[in-house]
């Protein structure tokens, strides 16, 4: 199995390779999920491929966002570069981009991001064909899912993370912080609101429910950590165990990569070795969360950190007393240094956090201080006795850390290098390296007699031996010069310079594109980013309408709506739709001349899909799809679809793409203002939310169980005895939901309504209008389509009421502020 590590800088980077990770993955300047991260210019990018190879390990880059209209070609010019630059893959997101790439530079790797959203075997089945090599399948799969993908799957290679953080929602359908705030996640800028604190609220009674034994940070998971589970990951055949951690310092990739290296070296010798305790202490200690196994041997206790988002360090003692001083006294349970971080959690107030500096054993100043032996410290507040202490940094761990790296940018290749140079011809240099490669490079003038000062020994060694920014350091030098000769300085640094990049060249295995693939590639990305003209607009665009429930969309069909979705992972619902059920929705939806389409589950692990294998049979010939795996499953099946917006079509590449994939309407991202709406081509076969309650997280974690449960740890069904939302420090509520798998929503504090602007979003060419009610109660989606058909047919007639009077009588009537999202402000 590899073990790919995440580097944010060059520091990172050589802590990862020097403590035993086979590839590292890491981000440039643009286009990356991690922008908060140092990245890596295109010249650091360089330096890291030929120190890399140069070590014989690979190198990811992440392109992994949604890539913007605009920044379409020089996002392909990118990867153009990258691929000159012998980057090893790309790891994508966006599938406009796959389907770009795959086009226009076929000979470049391409892995699958898991902000794709990958959890089921026919995702990545649909990927594979789509050239895809590898697939980051979600943090949300079990063990027995994982092997089940696997044993179904056998060209793609699959690739799973090992250790650190995890998202409390499927990666790539989180929207809390674009909504919130305007940084979106879906392009690198997460703000994390899943690491603030919320009150748990009743939507019921108007009032907070009383958290304070489980904590206030309700959306924040521990750390992953499954180094007590690679024999099983080697059983199942992943290819490839990944660690997070692209933000952290170059020690945190240092400490844990070796932890990892040391216990995989061991495991392909004894496969069922497990770790000794010390090594997981280590991890611990370099940073955590508390540690969870996450989804793959889910354990419910252990899942959240809710009382704490950040590094809680290791415990390592107790107070006894503190004087009048404020000297306090610690009886400590592991061994602490001069230069640790400690903290000491207290039950009111803020933590004191410090450094070591100095303390005191049996009286007497100590460097260090052994488990069972009482410490003191000079504190400056209060603390009590009993109080907790934990070390949140471990200065010998982190300097065994950095030794490691310590000459790792130091040039290790020794070159052996001899000069010649002849009357009437060019220098020529051999260069000959440790392997055997060789290389001669002529100059460009033709050495003459010197009629001063002829050129020596010394001075053409010195300007050889100018070796720094190469790997390579000079060994042996021989010069052979046959009389009295000069030839110009910059000859003898120009001819050493393209001598040295033919050594690396040679040794890294690089093969330049030549000329012609340059020309072949942008004939290529021209013909690509050529977009076929706007057709003719849709006369009407259709009102269509996405429910969870059946009272609701019996409401809805006799509503006047065009279009009619059903969502099957019922949210809010007590039961599962039965195929009969939906029969008769959609009979009573054709009396009343409704189309009525079926909208699968946003989420369907291996196996869900097969709930619905009798729908076509039912006579239900399209579906509503949300997922890439969703969507293959209903190409196979020759059953039409319309994509959700989940899909997080972005830009009209990933549009077309779609609809290249036979998908007969595009319901696009609700991050995209109407400047971008009007960059993507064509909309008539697209779809715009208008209205509603906007899903900001997507989580397989039921968090009301988690902080609701009572001692037995079983589920007395608390999403049905009451409805649920979040408050955060500001005073917005969240509300919250399950559907009738278990899995948990959170949506939007503000309702999205864009009534008095539909003129405007009917003159993009808009096929569809979009009211997304799957929170909604019966009453308000009646009230909702009867307000939307009117203000429809008043667009360009003779009213007395103007546009605004619609969205001043919903927003009388809203249980929620209203918001128009993102059509004005967009997202960086």
């Amino acid at each position: 199995m590899e073990l790919l590590a995440p580097v944010g800088n060059r520091e990172a980077l050589y802590a990862a390779i020097e403590n035993g990770a086979d590839a590292v993955y890491l981000g440039g300047k643009n286009f990356s999920a991690r922008q908060s991260a140092e990245n890596f210019s295109d010249q650091e990018i360089a330096r890291a491929v030929e120190y890399a190879h140069g070590k014989n390990r690979k190198v990811y880059v992440t392109i992994n966002t949604l890539i913007d209209h605009e920044e379409f070609g020089a996002c392909l010019d990118y990867a153009w570069k990258l691929h000159v630059m012998g980057v090893d893959a790309v790891i994508v997101q966006d599938v406009g981009l796959m389907r770009a790439l795959t086009q226009v530079l076929p000979e470049l790797r391409l892995h699958a991001s898991t902000q794709m959203t990958i959890h089921n075997a026919e995702g990545v089945k649909f990927l594979e064909k789509q050239g895809i090599k590898r697939v980051v399948l979600a943090r949300e799969m079990t063990l027995a899912e994982i092997q089940k993908i696997k044993s179904q799957v056998h060209a793609a290679e699959i690739e799973v993370f090992v250790h650190g953080a995890l998202c409390f929602s499927y990666s790539g359908q989180c929207l809390f912080s674009s909504m919130v705030g305007g940084r979106s996640g879906n392009r690198g800028r997460c703000a994390q609101p899943c690491r603030l604190p919320y009150d748990l609220y009743s939507l019921d009674t108007q009032a907070p429910i009383n958290t304070a034994d489980k904590g206030r940070y309700l959306l924040s998971p521990s750390d992953l950590c499954l180094i007590d589970y690679l024999p099983e990951l080697r059983d199942i055949g992943v290819n490839s165990l990944k660690i997070e951690g692209r933000m952290k310092r170059a020690e945190y990739t240092a400490v844990v990569t070796r932890a990892y290296r040391e216990v995989l070296d061991i495991v392909e010798v004894e496969p069922a070795f497990r770790p000794a305790r010390q090594v997981r202490e280590r991890l611990l200690q370099i940073f955590n969360r508390s540690f969870s196994s996450g989804y793959f041997v889910f354990d419910r206790n252990e899942y959240l950190s809710s009382k704490r988002p950040n590094n809680r360090g290791v415990y390592t003692g107790r107070v006894i007393s503190q004087d009048k001083d404020l000297i306090a006294s610690v009886r400590l349970s592991q061994r602490i240094s001069l230069g640790d971080g400690l903290e000491i959690w207290v039950k009111k107030g803020k933590n004191p956090s410090f450094i070591v500096k100095g303390m005191k054993v049996n009286g007497l100043p100590a460097a260090s201080a052994e488990a069972g032996e009482t410490a003191e410290f000079k504190l400056d507040r209060i603390v009590s006795p009993h109080d907790r202490v934990f070390k949140t940094h471990d200065q010998e761990l982190v300097s065994e850390a950095m030794g490691s790296i310590k000459n790792a940018e130091a040039a290790e290749v020794q070159v052996d290098i001899k000069a010649i140079l002849t009357p009437g011809q060019p220098l020529q240099l051999i260069l000959n390296d440790e392997r055997g490669h060789q290389i001669i490079e002529y100059g460009q003038v033709n050495a003459r007699v010197a009629e001063n000062k002829p050129l020596e020994e010394a001075v053409i060694r010195s300007k050889i031996e100018r070796l720094g920014n190469t790997p390579f350091y000079l060994g042996s030098f021989e010069c052979q010069i046959d009389g009295d000769l000069i030839i110009p300085f910059s000859d003898i640094n120009e001819t050493r310079r393209r001598a040295v990049e033919r050594l690396k060249e040679l040794r890294l295995n690089i093969q330049r594109p030549s000329s012609q693939a340059r020309d072949s590639f942008r004939q290529r990305k021209a013909c690509f980013l050529t977009l076929d003209k706007p057709g003719k607009q849709a006369e009407k665009p259709e009102l269509t309408i996405a429910v969870s429930g059946l009272d609701q969309a019996y409401a809805a069909a006799k509503s006047g709506v065009d279009t009619l979705y059903l969502d099957l992972a019922g949210i809010g619902q007590k039961e599962r739709i039965s195929i009969d059920q939906l029969l008769a929705i959609k009979d009573y939806s054709a009396r009343h001349g409704c189309r009525f389409i079926p909208a699968l589950p946003r989420i369907q692990k291996p196996s869900e899909l097969r709930v619905w294998e009798g729908l076509k049979a039912a006579g239900f010939d399209t579906l509503m799809t949300p997922n890439i795996g969703s969507l293959y499953w209903a190409q196979k099946r020759e059953i039409k679809i319309r994509a959700d917006y989940s899909f997080n079509i972005f830009n009209p590449y990933s549009l077309r793409f779609m609809l290249q994939q036979g998908a007969e309407r595009v319901c696009l991202s609700p991050e995209l203002n109407f400047n971008r709406l009007k960059n993507m081509g064509s909309l008539r076969q697209a779809e715009l939310m208008v209205h509603g309650d906007v899903i900001l997280m997507t989580s397989q974690y039921c968090m009301l169980q988690g902080i609701l449960r009572d001692e037995s740890g079983s589920c007395p069904g608390l999403c049905r005895r009451d409805r649920y939302g979040i408050r955060d420090d500001k005073g917005y509520i969240f509300p919250v939901d399950t559907d009738t798998s278990c899995r948990f929503y959170v949506f939007n504090s503000r309702t999205l309504c864009m009534i008095d602007d539909l003129d405007k979003i009917i003159g993009l060419g808009v096929g569809g209008l979009r009211i997304e009610a799957r929170h909604a109660q019966e009453q308000e989606v009646v009230q909702l389509l009867g307000m939307y058909r009117q203000a429809l047919e008043e667009i360009g007639a003779d009213s007395s009421r103007p546009p605004s009077w619609y969205r001043e009588e919903l927003e009388r009537k809203a249980a929620a502020p209203l918001t128009r999202g993102h059509y004005y402000r967009g997202v960086i």
